[in-house]
């Protein structure tokens, strides 16, 4: 059983290890022209949490200088794969550290982007994110 200091603690230093730096409440990276902002939502039902991933086009939102991760204009969930199972929400009652790290890791190398070219692939390959996609930004990236 994990509690809630040590699950952000472990997702904290994973981030910071791949350039993300925190304020406030998220954590942020800066690639070319978008922000990536990560943050944290505690279910209402359980000892869980859902990690929320936003994408902020800089072209899009020019005067957004602190976004959130609910203000991307492209978002995602981490998942985490449990006994072959894909969930979204990381429950700290059966969480171990070292699936916890493992989990984190594989979702920052495959969310993390430098570019708007480089995120369009990457809904190229996931075209269910496409879903969580505002439509200004499906435009940008010609998807509409």
């Amino acid at each position: 059983m994990m509690d809630l200091e040590t699950f952000k603690k472990i997702i904290g230093n994973s981030l910071n290890k791949k350039g993300f730096s925190k304020k406030g409440s998220f954590y942020y990276y800066s690639g070319k022209d978008l922000i990536i902002v990560i943050g944290f939502q505690k279910s209402n039902f359980s000892n869980s949490y859902y990690v929320n991933l936003g994408y902020t086009i800089n072209e899009l939102n020019p005067d957004l200088s602190n976004p959130r991760d609910v203000d991307g204009d492209v978002r995602v969930r981490f998942t985490i794969d449990t006994e072959g199972k894909k969930s979204d929400l990381f429950e700290l009652d059966v969480l171990t550290n070292l699936q916890l790290v493992s989990e984190i890791d594989k979702n920052i190398n495959q969310y993390l982007v430098e570019s708007v070219d480089e995120l369009k692939c990457l809904l190229q390959a996931q075209p269910t994110m496409l879903y969580q996609t505002k439509l200004t930004a499906k435009k940008l990236m010609k998807f509409e």
